[in-house]
């Protein structure tokens, strides 16, 4: 099994190998990963750890897991082909289907299905594991590299649906700068911000209102990023005061997502959050492209997800 690797960064320099793990792996209890470190699976730049060795900034700690001594969280495996290309395959990932090995995922991801089935499959881009919809692999790092420049150079045009609580009325461009949530107890919380800070980095989103549920009081938004930064949506949605339902990091009360971390989904917090997973979905895809004599215009929808159709029925009937 492949070890995981960290690299050391602030706020955790000076912090006690067992400190670092405990605090940033709680997927392991204070007792486990004292056993994992006297059984010399947790190494420092190289050299096997010691529980209280004070860590310095950019040394690399190693975990290498004892194999069937996690059991992974189940996930969705329903992920389905929306197209192949000779260059490219075009899937529609299920909520609750990690995109890649990473926590306590190693073998349950839509990667490693993939695998499988492809001698040779990588990521273009990535959603969150809580995120469905549409997603890009290539087969080549050559069709990766080209791909991957036009989402850099912002002419892939992506969409996607959110539910969010309260009324959505008004269509708005969203101009401003994300980065860490330095306030936050959640270390890779991000936040939106009209005005520029320190280490953070311009995005700019549009959204869309396309119905209103009267009853559920909760809205579809169609939503347009311009820019591809990590948890943009979410954050956006947050800032203006419409929180996507289920979001148990960018919610009311952000507290939900470490509830979540040491107790799992419990019903009072399934009831909190409105549903179990944050209903954001990548709906389409569309670039140019110009590689051959004739320029080709590459559009995929994915299918709705149920959300969408339960309650909001009509909703095909307001989207182009």
């Amino acid at each position: 099994m492949v070890g995981y690797q960290s690299v050391i960064r602030p706020p955790f320099v000076g912090k006690t190998v067992i400190e670092y793990l405990t605090g940033k792996f709680p997927y392991h209890s204070l007792e486990e990963w004292t056993f994992l470190v006297e059984e010399g699976r947790i190494t420092v730049s190289g050299n096997l750890a010691s529980m209280h060795k004070p860590l310095l900034d950019g040394e690399v700690i190693e975990y290498n897991p004892i194999p069937g001594r996690i059991k992974e969280p189940e996930v969705d495996t329903n992920y389905s082909i929306l197209k192949e290309t000779e260059d490219f395959l075009f899937v529609e990932k299920p909520g609750n289907l990690p995109m890649h090995p990473a926590g306590r995922y190693r073998t349950k991801t839509l990667l490693s299905f993939l695998e499988t089935k492809y001698p040779k499959i990588i990521p273009v881009h990535r959603l969150d594991r809580e995120t469905s919809g549409i997603v890009i692999f290539a087969k080549s790092e050559e069709s990766r590299k080209w791909l991957q420049k036009k989402f850099e150079t912002r002419v892939v045009y992506k969409e996607y649906f959110a539910i969010v609580l309260g009324k959505f009325t008004k269509e708005q461009k969203l101009d401003g700068f994300i980065g860490r949530d330095i306030h936050s107890v959640i270390r890779k919380k991000m936040i939106f911000s009209p005005v520029e800070f320190p280490d953070s980095k311009s995005c700019a989103t549009h959204f869309v209102p396309i119905l209103y549920n009267e009853d559920k009081k909760i809205s579809l938004v169609l939503v347009k990023p311009i820019t591809g930064r990590i948890h943009q949506i979410r954050a956006s949605l947050l800032y203006l005061g419409f929180p996507i339902i289920g979001d148990k990091m960018y919610g009311l009360r952000e507290s939900i997502f470490l509830d979540f971390v040491n107790f799992g989904m419990t019903d009072s917090l399934k009831e909190e959050l409105g549903f179990e997973r944050q209903l954001l979905h990548a709906y389409s895809i569309r670039y140019l492209d110009d590689r051959g004599i004739e320029n080709q215009m590459v559009h995929i929808h994915s299918k709705s997800f149920d959300e969408m159709d339960l309650y909001f029925p009509n909703w095909k009937n307001y989207v182009p």
